[in-house]
Protein backbone atom coordinates (compact mmCIF):
# COMPACT_ATOMS: atom_id res chain seq x y z
CA UNK A 1 0.00 0.00 0.00
CA UNK A 2 1.07 3.36 -0.67
CA UNK A 3 0.73 6.73 1.11
CA UNK A 4 -2.71 7.71 -1.09
CA UNK A 5 -4.48 4.49 0.02
CA UNK A 6 -3.48 4.93 3.54
CA UNK A 7 -5.38 8.43 3.05
CA UNK A 8 -8.11 7.35 1.07
CA UNK A 9 -9.17 4.54 3.16
CA UNK A 10 -8.89 6.41 6.33
CA UNK A 11 -10.99 9.15 5.14
CA UNK A 12 -13.55 5.79 4.69
CA UNK A 13 -13.65 4.89 8.15
CA UNK A 14 -13.58 7.99 10.71
CA UNK A 15 -11.74 8.05 13.88
CA UNK A 16 -9.29 5.23 12.75
CA UNK A 17 -5.34 5.51 13.59
CA UNK A 18 -2.20 4.40 12.06
CA UNK A 19 -0.65 1.75 14.10
CA UNK A 20 3.21 2.37 14.20
CA UNK A 21 4.06 -1.00 15.40
CA UNK A 22 2.18 -4.19 15.10
CA UNK A 23 2.56 -4.86 19.13
CA UNK A 24 -0.46 -4.11 21.69
CA UNK A 25 -0.21 -3.71 25.49
CA UNK A 26 -2.53 -5.99 26.74
CA UNK A 27 -1.69 -4.83 30.53
CA UNK A 28 -1.80 -1.18 29.92
CA UNK A 29 -5.43 -0.64 30.60
CA UNK A 30 -5.56 -3.15 33.62
CA UNK A 31 -6.91 -1.72 36.97
CA UNK A 32 -5.37 -2.28 40.07
CA UNK A 33 -7.31 -3.67 43.23
CA UNK A 34 -7.54 -1.82 46.38
CA UNK A 35 -5.99 -3.05 49.15
CA UNK A 36 -8.82 -2.75 51.95
CA UNK A 37 -8.03 -3.98 55.68
CA UNK A 38 -10.48 -6.03 57.23
CA UNK A 39 -11.74 -5.38 60.61
CA UNK A 40 -12.43 -7.68 63.34
CA UNK A 41 -15.21 -8.36 65.37
CA UNK A 42 -14.21 -7.53 69.02
CA UNK A 43 -17.16 -8.91 70.97
CA UNK A 44 -16.15 -12.67 71.08
CA UNK A 45 -13.19 -12.77 73.94
CA UNK A 46 -9.97 -14.61 72.83
CA UNK A 47 -8.25 -16.83 75.42
CA UNK A 48 -4.90 -15.33 76.75
CA UNK A 49 -2.84 -18.01 75.96
CA UNK A 50 -4.33 -18.39 72.41
CA UNK A 51 -2.14 -16.75 69.86
CA UNK A 52 -3.48 -13.15 68.72
CA UNK A 53 -5.09 -12.54 65.51
CA UNK A 54 -2.21 -9.86 64.78
CA UNK A 55 0.20 -12.06 64.08
CA UNK A 56 -0.24 -13.40 60.47
CA UNK A 57 -1.03 -17.30 59.65
CA UNK A 58 0.72 -18.56 57.55
CA UNK A 59 -0.21 -21.64 55.23
CA UNK A 60 1.98 -24.47 56.44
CA UNK A 61 4.95 -25.05 58.76
CA UNK A 62 7.25 -27.71 58.73
CA UNK A 63 10.21 -28.22 61.44
CA UNK A 64 13.73 -27.31 59.91
CA UNK A 65 14.08 -31.15 61.41
CA UNK A 66 12.03 -33.13 58.70
CA UNK A 67 13.29 -35.17 55.40
CA UNK A 68 12.21 -33.29 52.64
CA UNK A 69 10.62 -36.72 51.20
CA UNK A 70 8.72 -36.80 54.63
CA UNK A 71 7.49 -33.19 54.20
CA UNK A 72 6.26 -34.38 50.88
CA UNK A 73 4.49 -37.29 51.91
CA UNK A 74 2.80 -35.06 54.46
CA UNK A 75 1.70 -32.39 51.89
CA UNK A 76 0.60 -35.01 49.38
CA UNK A 77 -1.61 -36.78 51.88
CA UNK A 78 0.20 -40.22 51.89
CA UNK A 79 0.53 -40.35 55.40
CA UNK A 80 -2.74 -41.14 56.45
CA UNK A 81 -4.15 -39.51 60.15
CA UNK A 82 -4.73 -41.50 62.81
CA UNK A 83 -7.19 -39.74 64.68
CA UNK A 84 -9.20 -36.17 63.10
CA UNK A 85 -10.84 -33.16 65.58
CA UNK A 86 -14.02 -31.23 63.70
CA UNK A 87 -14.30 -27.77 65.11
CA UNK A 88 -17.29 -26.50 63.42
CA UNK A 89 -19.82 -24.74 65.24
CA UNK A 90 -16.96 -24.38 68.41
CA UNK A 91 -16.46 -20.84 69.46
CA UNK A 92 -12.82 -19.43 69.84
CA UNK A 93 -12.41 -20.86 73.48
CA UNK A 94 -14.31 -23.95 73.07
CA UNK A 95 -12.26 -25.25 69.86
CA UNK A 96 -8.70 -23.71 71.75
CA UNK A 97 -9.83 -26.22 74.81
CA UNK A 98 -11.06 -29.42 72.29
CA UNK A 99 -7.60 -28.42 70.55
CA UNK A 100 -5.51 -28.85 73.09
CA UNK A 101 -6.98 -32.03 74.61
CA UNK A 102 -7.52 -33.59 71.07
CA UNK A 103 -2.94 -32.78 70.89
CA UNK A 104 -2.71 -34.33 74.13
CA UNK A 105 -4.40 -37.24 73.58
CA UNK A 106 -3.12 -37.82 70.21
CA UNK A 107 0.51 -37.36 71.98
CA UNK A 108 -0.31 -40.02 74.73
CA UNK A 109 -1.46 -42.81 72.84
CA UNK A 110 1.38 -42.21 70.57
CA UNK A 111 0.14 -40.83 67.17
CA UNK A 112 2.19 -39.21 64.70
CA UNK A 113 -0.12 -37.87 62.12
CA UNK A 114 -4.11 -36.25 62.77
CA UNK A 115 -5.96 -33.87 60.96
CA UNK A 116 -7.73 -31.06 61.69
CA UNK A 117 -10.97 -30.03 60.46
CA UNK A 118 -11.33 -26.23 61.08
CA UNK A 119 -13.82 -25.35 58.16
CA UNK A 120 -13.15 -22.52 55.46
CA UNK A 121 -15.44 -19.85 57.65
CA UNK A 122 -18.04 -19.26 54.50
CA UNK A 123 -20.73 -18.79 56.72
CA UNK A 124 -18.70 -16.47 58.86
CA UNK A 125 -19.58 -12.86 58.45
CA UNK A 126 -16.10 -11.68 57.94
CA UNK A 127 -12.99 -14.04 57.54
CA UNK A 128 -12.71 -17.57 58.67
CA UNK A 129 -12.30 -17.27 62.53
CA UNK A 130 -10.77 -20.61 63.48
CA UNK A 131 -8.68 -21.43 60.79
CA UNK A 132 -6.12 -18.66 61.34
CA UNK A 133 -6.31 -18.84 65.14
CA UNK A 134 -5.78 -23.04 64.36
CA UNK A 135 -2.77 -22.71 62.70
CA UNK A 136 -0.97 -20.00 64.69
CA UNK A 137 -1.80 -22.02 67.64
CA UNK A 138 -0.46 -25.29 66.23
CA UNK A 139 2.93 -22.74 64.77
CA UNK A 140 3.18 -22.02 68.52
CA UNK A 141 3.39 -25.36 70.17
CA UNK A 142 6.40 -27.61 70.47
CA UNK A 143 4.78 -30.94 70.30
CA UNK A 144 4.04 -29.72 66.31
CA UNK A 145 6.11 -30.87 64.19
CA UNK A 146 4.38 -29.75 61.24
CA UNK A 147 1.03 -29.06 59.66
CA UNK A 148 0.19 -28.07 55.90
CA UNK A 149 -3.50 -28.02 54.32
CA UNK A 150 -5.16 -30.94 53.45
CA UNK A 151 -5.58 -32.87 50.25
CA UNK A 152 -9.17 -32.59 48.84
CA UNK A 153 -10.42 -35.83 49.72
CA UNK A 154 -9.82 -34.91 53.19
CA UNK A 155 -11.19 -31.08 53.32
CA UNK A 156 -9.10 -29.54 51.27
CA UNK A 157 -8.33 -25.56 52.63
CA UNK A 158 -11.24 -26.50 55.22
CA UNK A 159 -8.53 -28.88 57.37
CA UNK A 160 -5.06 -29.32 58.65
CA UNK A 161 -2.63 -32.29 58.32
CA UNK A 162 -1.14 -32.06 61.88
CA UNK A 163 2.22 -34.49 62.49
CA UNK A 164 3.33 -34.82 65.95
CA UNK A 165 6.39 -35.20 68.07
CA UNK A 166 7.24 -38.83 69.04
CA UNK A 167 7.40 -39.34 72.67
Amino acid sequence: MNDDDDSEFASLIPGVKRLHNDRINVYRHRGHKKFIPRTQDSSTPVPENFPSAATPARASHFNTGLQTRLQRRIRQGQVRPEASLDLHGYRQHEAQQALTQFVADALQRGMRMVIVIHGQGYRSQSDAVLKPLVQRWLASQPQVLAWCPAQPRDGAAGASYVYLRNE
